[in-house]
């Protein structure tokens, strides 16, 4: 319960429709992997993915998913240690989670698209990637504002290939085979990293 205590002392807003199902039109219920319901004491994650074609005004959704902290427990536990470390590595080289937190959230900042508008990593906006990907985190209706949400731009992902194991890589792969139907799976880069 503690970690139930320590969500509820963050910001939140009521789950944005940026991160509602795109099939439902509505928050997501369940887990994408093991179909648990999410009840109230459930935390879970959304990612959300997109491309852009010039062709289009509006991006269009490559994947989506909802994990509860079990199945995303057990997924990393799944994934190797070097693997880990150089995505933790990865990150530290260019986010400070902490500063950007507390330098959104100074005035109480809940506005979701300062959030989500530059990709974490390069600071570029999304508006102008080709594919990008918006993670969050969730909590009995509400979403939570910490080190999620965030964007990724298209640079940002290919690059965490590159720090991946073939073992993590090949577990990435089963996840993918385990949550999508082969039509979305067909659309997924070769080697795209699904995993907040």
């Amino acid at each position: 319960m503690s970690e139930v205590k320590y969500i509820w002392d963050m910001p939140s807003v009521e789950i944005p429709a940026e991160f509602y199902s795109e099939i439902t039109h509505a928050p997501f219920e369940k887990c994408s992997l093991c179909d648990k319901v999410f009840g109230k004491e459930e935390i879970y994650v959304v990612e959300k993915s997109f491309k852009r074609s010039k062709a289009q005004a509006e991006p269009e959704l490559i994947f989506e998913y909802a994990l509860c902290g079990d199945c995303q427990e057990n997924l990393r536990a799944e994934l190797s240690e070097k693997s880990l470390k150089n995505i933790a590595m990865y990150y530290q080289l260019y986010v400070d989670f902490g500063k950007r937190a507390k330098e959104l959230l100074a005035n109480k900042e809940k506005d979701l698209s300062k959030w989500i508008s530059n990709c974490i990593i390069t600071g570029k906006p999304i508006a102008n990637e080709k594919e990008f990907t918006i993670g969050g985190m969730c909590y009995n209706g509400r979403m939570f504002f910490d080190t999620m949400p965030f964007a990724l731009g298209e640079k940002a992902v290919y690059e965490m290939q590159e720090v991946l194991s073939k073992k993590t890589k090949d577990i990435l792969d089963g996840f993918q085979k385990d949550i999508f139907p082969p039509e979305i799976r067909e659309k997924l880069p070769d080697g795209r990293l699904i995993l907040l």
